[in-house]
């Protein structure tokens, strides 16, 4: 997997964390009741970083046989 794609794919997951966090913020401040949009906003986000986290593509497996599995410095050491 190319650089370009690594970065998307670390940008949406980040994104996901924040959404998360937002909507559980929506939710602890709605009041005595949790908001159903705070906590549903939460809820996808999660699904979605829980999904990403378990289904890699199968191009990204293969690169990691390659290359090891981290180890994508230049310098060789």
């Amino acid at each position: 997997m190319d650089d370009v794609a690594l970065l998307r794919r670390t940008v949406r997951r980040c994104t996901a964390v924040v959404v998360t966090m937002l909507g559980l913020v929506i939710a602890a401040l709605a009041g005595s009741t949790a908001s159903p949009f705070g906590v549903a906003i939460s809820f996808g986000a999660l699904l979605y970083l829980a999904g990403s986290l378990v289904f890699v593509p199968e191009s990204d497996r293969a690169n990691d046989d390659e290359n090891g599995p981290a180890d994508r410095s230049e310098s060789g050491t």
